[in-house]
Parts: structure tokens; C-alpha cells; sequence
């Protein structure tokens, strides 16, 4: 049979109440003010996100082409870590013990780049510090960037490594207005994206002597390459956010007191809090 449930009025608890011995306060509604990054460290959460950042260089192409090189060191920088999956089904192999904190692709254009991520917990932060450090220093290879998208626990990789590619084709007019708009622009670049992953996995498949797969697809699959009318577009939206915003977000405290937690019987409430 069930059990009856209380129904009696819940009543403010007071500061002077104490609890047995009448010494002792006890404060049941105090929450620790733990941000989400630090949330997610304790609770290793098996997050395998994907970023797509946009961004204009500092220099021409003919200036600064060390942005493949300094990203290539960079993400080889970043810890190797473990990132078990959600279905607890799945068991770890030996090669889980070897997961790649980045993957994805960087293009870059004369002016231009876009750079498509898989990333694990730990290195998403990394990214997002870095590029937010490169755009307000002086010395940096990014004038500006946003971020086109960011997916949250995706199930699998679509690219099996880093890798970069130089676009030397320039634009006659890069300020021209693209008849779409700024969200149907976007979901074109992110599936010419998905898309260029698909065709770089069945080119593995057919080179058996393996190599650079992408070294000409500009130009055998020009189908294939993001519009720099477009992405140069797409920069000038405020609708998208920028690095900085996204990393305050680490710092935003997940614990959120209501003016019911402070009432008896305690309520429940769902988690995570999406605000």
C-alpha cells in the first residue's frame, strides 16, 4: 500500500532554529558554490564535444602562414585523456587508453580560417582560453573569431585525426551580401564540413598507400569548400558568441539557491538547472 504523503504546509525555517542539543545550527540549504568546469572535472563527465570556430588573420596569407604550425603544436600539446563512453554496455579496450584530446580540420584562406574540432573535456577549455588569449594579444595570429557552433556529447568522431589545409583561392569581393540568411549559411558550411570528413574517410579507404588525401580536393571537390564570402558574413553577426563568452560560462556557479530551498519539507528539483 503506498505511504501516505505529507501533506502539511511547509513552514520558513528560521536561524534559530538548532537541531538536537538545541547547540548546533544545522544550514540543510547551503549548496557549495561549484562552477561547471570544476563540476565536470570531479564527475569526469564522458563528454566528447565539437567546436567550429570562424576567424579572420591579422596578416595576409603571405605574412602569417604559421597559424597550421602553431595550431599543430598546439593541439599535440594538449593531455591525452580517457573518455569512457555513456552506455555502460561498452567496455574499455586497450586503445581507449590512447584517445586524442583534438581532431577535426583547420582552413585556411588568404585571410580566413575555419577550423572544425572534436575535442575531450579538458582540451575544449584549452582551445577556447587560447583563442580568446590570441585574439587580445598584440602579438597574435587572429584578429577576430566566433563560434559557428558547439555540439555537446556526440557520439562518435567523424575525422580520425588533426590535420590543416591551405587555400591560396582569393575572392575578388569578400564583402559581398549572400542572399541567405545568417542560420541557413550556417548549416550549409557545417554540412559542406560533415561532408568533407565523409569524403576524406572513403579517399583513406581507396589510397592504400595512404598520404595527404586532401591535397588537391579544392580542387577536384570544390563542391566541398566552405564559401569565404560566407564565413567573412558570418564574422560580421553578433548573433554568434565569441570565446570569451563561452568561457565565462566555466565560471558561472551551477549550484543556484531558490527561495524554496529554504522551506520544509525540502522541494526537489530537477539537474542540471538550464538557465
Amino acid at each position: 500500500m503506498p505511504e501516505a504523503r505529507n501533506h502539511q504546509r511547509p513552514h520558513r525555517m528560521s536561524s534559530s532554529e538548532s537541531g538536537v542539543g538545541g547547540g548546533h545550527h544545522h544550514h540543510h540549504h547551503e549548496y557549495p558554490n561549484q562552477t561547471l568546469f570544476e563540476h565536470i572535472k570531479e564527475k569526469q563527465l564522458p563528454f566528447l564535444s565539437n567546436i567550429v570556430i570562424i576567424g579572420r588573420l591579422k596578416d595576409a596569407w603571405d605574412h602569417k602562414p604559421e597559424l597550421a604550425d602553431y595550431y599543430q603544436n598546439f593541439i599535440s600539446s594538449l593531455p591525452i585523456t580517457v573518455e569512457k563512453p555513456l552506455d555502460t554496455n561498452q567496455h574499455n579496450t586497450p586503445e581507449d587508453t590512447h584517445v586524442q584530446p583534438a581532431t577535426g580540420l583547420l582552413l585556411i584562406f588568404p585571410t580566413l580560417f575555419i577550423h572544425y574540432l572534436e575535442v575531450t573535456n579538458s582540451a575544449m577549455k584549452s582551445i577556447l582560453e587560447d583563442l580568446n588569449q590570441s585574439i587580445n594579444n598584440r602579438d597574435g595570429l587572429i584578429r577576430e573569431a566566433s563560434i559557428l557552433n558547439i555540439s555537446y556529447n556526440i557520439n562518435a568522431r567523424h575525422y580520425p585525426n588533426w590535420s590543416f589545409r591551405g587555400i591560396k583561392l582569393a575572392v575578388e569581393d569578400l564583402d559581398a551580401q549572400p542572399a541567405e540568411t545568417p542560420e541557413a549559411i550556417a548549416i550549409e558550411i557545417l554540412g559542406k564540413l560533415l561532408r568533407l570528413a565523409r569524403y576524406q574517410a572513403e579517399e583513406r579507404q581507396r589510397n592504400e598507400r595512404g598520404g595527404d588525401v586532401l591535397a588537391n580536393f579544392d580542387q577536384n571537390r570544390a563542391d566541398l569548400l566552405p564559401n569565404q564570402v560566407n564565413i567573412n558574413y558570418l564574422l560580421k553577426q553578433p548573433i554568434f558568441r565569441t570565446a570569451e563568452d563561452i568561457l565565462k560560462n566555466y565560471s558561472r556557479p551551477i549550484n543556484i539557491r531558490f527561495e524554496s530551498d529554504l522551506t520544509a519539507p525540502p522541494t526537489h528539483r530537477l539537474f542540471p538547472i538550464t538557465l
